[in-house]
């Protein structure tokens, strides 16, 4: 992944090392898997939950844009066990990830790091940071500092503590 940028309380930072990898889906590349903070596809989760669990290390959620809300609705009493849950943008023009960030923020209660990872367009950073996102992983084509430059002087405009919709 590209270079991440997290909200704190006081501003947006540049993570350049941030430790969290997408888990491979291919069984095979699983058995090798070495130790570390791993974001598990939901079909990957829901099949080896507990040898997952049974690694002993903080673990995280991917999730693609064709993700059934009824599926995130049965892992609520579960949601505050992944220390990230990371939804896919794989082009601009799916919002799905919209509305699973809105579900997972809003319905289901999720308090955790909600990241937005692949095609976020700086024009619309304002609109996910209000639909509960904090983290951002942009495209390996986008300049992070761009898109820090553009949280930052949001956040100086007050444009994300009044709205104007």
């Amino acid at each position: 992944m590209n270079a991440l940028i997290r909200e704190s309380a006081a501003d947006f930072q540049i993570v350049f090392d941030d430790p969290w990898r997408i888990a491979p889906e291919e069984e095979a590349a699983r058995q090798s898997l070495p130790k570390g903070a791993w974001l598990y596809p939901l079909a990957l989760w829901q099949k080896e939950e507990a040898l997952i669990r049974a690694r002993g290390e903080a673990f995280g959620l991917w999730l693609y844009p064709d993700t059934p809300p009824a599926a995130l609705e049965a892992l609520k009493a579960r949601l505050a066990d992944f220390a990230v849950i990371a939804l896919d943008f794989p082009v601009f023009t799916d919002g799905r990830a919209y509305s699973l960030a809105r579900l997972l923020r809003e319905r289901l209660g999720y308090a955790g790091e909600l990241r937005a990872v692949g095609h976020v367009l700086l024009d619309t950073l304002l609109f996910t940071r209000r639909l509960g996102f904090n983290a951002w992983a942009m495209s390996e084509r986008q300049k992070v500092e761009d898109a820090l430059a553009h949280l930052q002087s949001l956040r100086q405009s007050h444009m994300m503590r009044h709205p104007y919709q």
